[in-house]
Order: structure tokens, then sequence, then C-alpha cells
């Protein structure tokens, strides 16, 4: 069953489309990456889907019900981030989220037992009794993620949570959300600039640039469509230049990527090309598949859009 679905879902302000006729579809338990570029419409979907703006036109569909006519009750399965976390700066993190908590209507043994156990997911235990003043950027972006989660929702939207993060940051948050995704059934949309970290857990994506859904894939399908090379590794670069000069005289595409490396953009045939360097004893170090990074397949769907607009 699909947990978001959208159809021709349209926003306009004036005569600027900010959202043109999106059509969602997002299983139960994906981590859906929404990727584009800035003002490309990701907040303004992520909005609509809250019902925090009304459509110029189109559906917007949570677990089969139309957003428009949602009772209140219905938002508890619903956990969001949107843009900037907003805390009282000189309560400290505790207190903060005990608050939210409280509005939330959550118990107090239970609300307390939940933020204890985000609060360590997400490495935060060392601050719980700092005032939020005094935080950094990346800490504040993990109290907002706490808040999108303490009454355990059912759907996540998270607008650029990762904002701020630090490599360590990072990974504790792609972790909670595997986790929640894959042994929890939580559906989770997320829209993030750090496309390497979208790469490691999105099982669908969708690409939308000015407003348009430009391509929408499960990543089996992504894994088809990116392009694929072979990337060899030598010892020197005078061995690297030697073996480029060999296969580009035997008329084989391949590229310099660093001073010891040379990738193939051709994958066929890779032993017999192999065979050849063996032949003239220029065996690489290491060779191995590549697929192209998800940002590199996005900048080419975007530039492709551009070259040949419908």
């Amino acid at each position: 069953m699909a947990a978001i679905t959208t159809t021709n879902l349209t926003k306009r302000y004036s005569k600027f489309i900010a959202v043109n006729q999106v059509n969602l579809n997002v299983e139960t338990g994906a981590i859906y990456g929404f990727i584009g570029l800035n003002g490309a419409g990701k907040t303004t979907t992520m909005r609509l889907l809250l019902n925090m703006l009304k459509p110029t036109d189109g559906k917007a569909i949570l677990f089969g019900q139309d957003v428009r006519r949602a009772p209140a009750a219905f938002w508890n399965q619903v956990g969001y981030l949107i843009e900037t976390p907003h805390a009282y700066p000189h309560l400290t993190v505790a207190e903060n989220l005990d608050l939210y908590g409280q509005l939330r209507l959550i118990p107090k043994t239970i609300r307390q037992h939940r933020i204890t156990d985000l609060m360590d997911r997400l490495e935060l235990t060392p601050y719980r009794n700092v005032p939020v003043t005094n935080l950094s950027l990346g800490n504040n972006q993990k109290i907002g993620l706490i808040k999108a989660l303490i009454h355990r929702p059912r759907v996540l939207l998270l607008d650029e949570p990762t904002n701020g993060l630090d490599p360590q940051g990072l990974a504790v948050v792609r972790q909670l959300l595997t986790h929640l995704a894959q042994d929890e059934g939580v559906t989770v949309l997320i829209s993030s600039h750090i496309l390497g970290e979208m790469e490691k857990m999105f099982t669908a994506i969708g690409i939308l640039d000015h407003g348009t859904l430009l391509r929408q894939q499960t990543r089996a399908d992504y894994l088809t469509a990116a392009t694929q090379h072979v990337a060899l590794t030598f010892a020197d670069a005078t061995t690297t230049a030697q073996a480029r000069q060999l296969l580009t005289t035997k008329q084989i595409a391949v590229t310099t990527t660093a001073t010891t490396q040379l990738q193939l953009s051709d994958t066929r045939d890779t032993a017999a090309k192999l065979q050849l360097l063996l032949s003239h004893h220029l065996l690489p170090l290491d060779w191995h598949q590549e697929v192209e990074s998800m940002a590199q397949y996005f900048l080419n769907i975007i530039h492709q859009e551009v070259a040949n607009p419908c």
C-alpha cells in the first residue's frame, strides 16, 4: 500500500507555478529521497502534504486519507521537520523536549522513556541539561528530529534534516532513519542536498525541477539507469600514462581521473582489456565496476531537461 500519493498536485502563486501537476507514489516503509535544486518546489510540496498550504489543483493523500479532509486525530500519525526547527532558547534540551511531549499529550513515563531513547540514538544525551541557546546548528537539528519522532508517527516528512550535522551526526541520523523504515515500517520522505548521504539509505527517489517531477524511481531502477564504468588503479603515474596510451591506441575509451587512476566508460569485455594490460606488464593494482554517484546522476537528469525541454 502506498503511504503517500499525490494526483496532479499543483500550487500557483499568481503566474508563478511552484508545484506543477506532481504525482508522487511513496510505498509504506520506503525512504524516499526527494531531491532538487534550491527553489525546485520540495518544501512547498511537503507543506501541501501537511495541509499547511491549500493546493491550487490536485490532491494529496496520506494512507488513503485526503489531507484536506483529515480530522485532527489523523495527524498523530505524521511527524515532520520543515526547514529550521524551533525551540525555547533558554530552556534546556530536556526541558524543551518534555514540554513538547506534554503538548503532544504523551503520558509522563512514556515521554521520558522516548526522550531518553531518542537522545541516546542521536548522541544528544551529553547536552541534556544544556540550554538550547548554547547548542550548535547540528544539535538543534537533532532536537527538531526528536520532536518529529516523539509521538511514534507512521510517516515522516523531513525537509533538509541534516543541515549543520558533522559526519558522525550524519551517520547516526542515517542509522536511525534506516532502522525506522526497515524495522518499524515508518515511511520517510526526505529532502537533502547531501546526496552522498542520501545515496546510502534511499529505497526510491523523486527528482523535482521547477515544480515538475522529472523522474521517480526505485533504487533498483536507479542502479539500472545510472551510468556504470570500470575504475583502474595503478602503482604510479608512469604506469598509468603507459596504460592510458595502450588503451587509446586500441580505441578503448579511457579517462584519467587521478594521477594513478583511469576510468573505462564501457564495462563490456573488461576481462579482455585486463588481459591486454597484463600482456604489456601494466596490470592495475585494483579494478572494480562503479555506478555514477547520485549527485552526478541528478545533475545529468537536470541538464538533460534544460537541453531538451518538453
